[in-house]
């Protein structure tokens, strides 16, 4: 059996490498061949949602970085490995940065799976995944949405076999030596991925003030032109007849400025509520987005003012609830950061829907969900958490599935006519001998 495996933990965890340390010997006594690559030595782009690797030259990323060896690597291997500290419940950036640019080895065209939108795959054979994560010490809520996380990923990566496990910094050598095993078994016989249950965190009683000021961090690579900036600023301006300012962070940006770093943390220091707004990424947060909120929960640790925290989070599959794993996270990021959580909205189809355009101008299926967020807006700004009825409502797919499955499968064709690639979408550029692995 060949492993690879992806330690995405930070320059000063060395936790990834005492869990490989761990898991080696295991390997070499079991014949297995096992190569390590530490992420954080790689020069990984972040994705930025161009989609060349589906249209331009399908199944390879057009970014110069180590992404596109990494993918070789991992489509060559009959199982590949996550090492990550759980960061709010999900991947640390480290990691994320890389599982993002993972969407070139799946096909652009749309499937059902478990009743869900889904890509097809782009190869016939996808290696088996084990997700290893660890923690200070035990965290329910983080540990359930980790393994959500994980369960989810190998869903979207076509895995035939899945499996989770979470450490602590404090565990024994040999416990955790034990887990390792238990966890290599369990990869050899090739358990299916369980769907566990994701947790449900609590919106948090607000004492604060109304709302004067907002901070509204705006997560999509496309920044102004973004699905994420409409919905977000739309939101955001339902404040504006209060007299309520607004400061607005685009973080592809901001972690490329220190003085716009300073801007962003000040703004939510002044802020009675912020606003997380952005586009699913593989089930889960863009990589960027928590490179922010780990600079934001560092630098939080010494403010003692409370303010609200909300998320709005728009995914390019139908249906909403394929979001939830990204706002659970953000609700454990809002309490461990001192936030008060008020509550998520979920949006499915945000690209079909609003495709970047602003919200205020838009009629049809958008006239519902601008009333929606008309009423969330006011119930934040007098202190409530989201209403459940303008949540359901902002969830609630705009046309069935299967329409929107056969209109988007048509759009991306359409796509690949226009750079002439349509009879290549399905080529599999890293592929090796797709014979089923031997149970």
């Amino acid at each position: 059996m060949k492993l690879l495996i992806l330690d995405g933990s930070p320059v000063d965890d060395p936790m990834g490498e005492k869990l490989f340390s761990l898991l080696s010997p295991q390997l070499k006594s079991k014949g297995h061949e096992a190569e390590l690559i530490v992420l954080r030595d790689k020069y990984i782009a972040n994705c930025v949602a161009c989609f060349s690797c589906w249209f331009k030259s399908p199944g390879i990323c057009t970014f110069d970085d180590d992404s596109g060896d990494i993918s070789r690597k991992l489509m060559q291997s009959d199982v590949v490995v996550f090492l990550t500290p759980v960061t709010f419940g999900v991947y640390a950036p480290e990691l994320k940065s890389m599982v993002d640019h993972l969407i070139a080895n799946i096909s652009p065209l749309f499937c059902t799976l478990h009743g869900e939108t889904h890509h097809r795959k782009r190869y016939k054979v996808y290696p088996d995944v084990m997700t290893i994560g660890w923690l200070d010490s035990p965290d329910l809520d983080s540990e359930g949405i980790f393994r959500h996380l994980a369960y989810r990923n190998a869903i979207n990566f076509h895995a035939a076999s899945a499996v989770s496990g979470i450490f602590y910094r404090n565990q024994d050598d040999a416990v955790m030596r034990e887990s390792l095993h238990d966890l290599l078994v369990r990869i050899e016989r090739r358990d299916p991925p369980v769907a566990p249950t994701l947790p449900t965190l609590p919106v948090s009683h607000y004492t604060g003030e109304d709302v004067r000021r907002v901070a509204l961090l705006v997560g999509s690579p496309r920044m102004e032109n973004s699905s994420s900036a409409s919905l977000g600023g739309y939101l955001a301006g339902r404040f504006d007849r209060h007299g309520v300012k607004t400061d607005c962070f685009y973080l592809h940006r901001v972690l490329k400025s220190e003085q716009e770093r300073e801007q962003m943390l000040q703004a939510i220091d002044h802020a009675d509520l912020t606003i997380l707004a952005f586009p699913l990424y593989i089930d889960s947060l863009p990589a960027p987005m928590l490179s922010a909120m780990r600079i934001i929960f560092s630098h939080r640790q010494s403010i003692p003012v409370r303010s609200r925290l909300t998320a709005i989070a728009n995914c390019g599959f139908l249906e909403a609830s394929q979001n939830e794993n990204a706002l659970a996270a953000c609700g454990r990021f809002a309490r461990s950061s001192g936030f008060d959580w008020a509550g998520s909205i979920s949006v499915g189809g945000g690209e079909g829907l609003v495709g970047g355009r602003p919200l205020a101008e838009l009629g049809g299926p958008v006239t519902p969900v601008k009333a929606a967020l008309d009423r969330v807006a006011e119930a934040l700004y007098a202190g409530d958490s989201i209403p459940e009825e303008s949540r359901m409502q902002l969830s609630r797919p705009y046309m069935p599935g299967w329409l929107y499955r056969l209109a988007g499968t048509r759009g991306w064709k359409k796509r690949a006519r226009q750079f002439g690639t349509l009879g290549r979408l399905n080529d599999r550029p890293w592929l090796r001998d797709e014979a089923v692995r031997p149970k």
